[in-house]
């Protein structure tokens, strides 16, 4: 599995647009070959730099490279994008842990 983490800038404002779009690109995205999941986060911070961050889960970054087609391209290509700047990478887990749950309160 790969990682895939995609910090974007949101001005203040333009949360909704930007939803809006990504969804777009998401519901795209999630019928490639070789997806797996995907989250995506809102800083609590409203000052971040990067408002949103997208964690994606693909089988290999063969098939990540491959969803990123022409249809792709031609959906994050429209103008209404220009006002999201993102910074995205392929990422290895190189280390992982957990908690046992809390136990509920009776």
């Amino acid at each position: 599995m790969i990682q895939f983490f995609n910090c974007f800038e949101v001005p203040a404002g333009q949360e909704d647009e930007f939803f809006r779009l990504w969804t777009e690109v998401n519901h795209y995205m999630v019928t490639k070959p070789g997806y797996v999941s995907h989250q995506l986060h809102r800083s609590v911070d409203a000052d971040a730099r990067y408002r949103f961050l997208n964690h994606g889960v693909w089988r290999s970054a063969e098939h990540w490279r491959a969803a990123h087609d022409q249809g792709f391209r031609a959906l994050v290509s429209r103008p209404e994008w220009a006002a999201f700047t993102s910074t995205p990478g392929l990422y290895d887990v190189v280390h992982e842990g957990s908690v046992d749950p809390v136990p509920a309160l009776g």
